[in-house]
């Protein structure tokens, strides 16, 4: 099973409101992460995407990033969501689809390191949604990791 039907999966049972808003990791790599959600099951009173659902999907996908992060250097962690920031931009009359960017190199090393040394860490993920190809919602969320034996 790939990385991607995992994370999918483990959202869908794990997640209600990831299964509810019909959400799905679209695309996951190196350098680049989509979650997407169809409009419908996340629409709004005024025919557009619901901020509410726009803002779950940029946190589940700086939570996917996180995870990824994670596994590609062998780690796993508890992933908590910290500290949020949101600007809504423009209203989404598609499907919602969440696209995150892997932080700088040198902001993964450091995470890493400090998440090996201490058993605890926290980055800033960025994650956009955009319509008609300019950005409708920017995310900026800090998420915490620790060693489940820490708790």
């Amino acid at each position: 099973m790939s990385h991607l039907q995992e994370l999918n999966d483990y959202l869908n049972r794990h997640v209600p409101l990831f299964r509810a808003m019909q959400a799905q990791i679209e695309r996951c790599d190196v350098t680049r992460l989509a979650l997407t959600a169809p409009l419908e099951p996340n629409v709004n009173d005024k025919g557009t995407a619901f901020g509410g659902s726009m803002a779950a999907i940029a946190a589940l996908t700086g939570w996917t990033m996180t995870t990824l992060t994670l596994r590609e250097h062998s780690e796993s962690a508890e992933i908590v969501i910290i500290d949020s920031h949101l600007k809504f931009l423009r209203p989404v009359r598609e499907g919602i689809l969440a696209e995150c960017v892997l932080p700088e190199p040198t902001a993964v090393e450091q995470f890493i390191h400090r998440y090996r040394e201490r058993g605890k860490a926290r980055w800033t993920v960025e994650v956009v949604i955009r319509a008609d190809g300019e950005p409708a919602m920017t995310f900026k969320g800090q998420y915490g990791v620790f060693r489940a034996e820490s708790v």
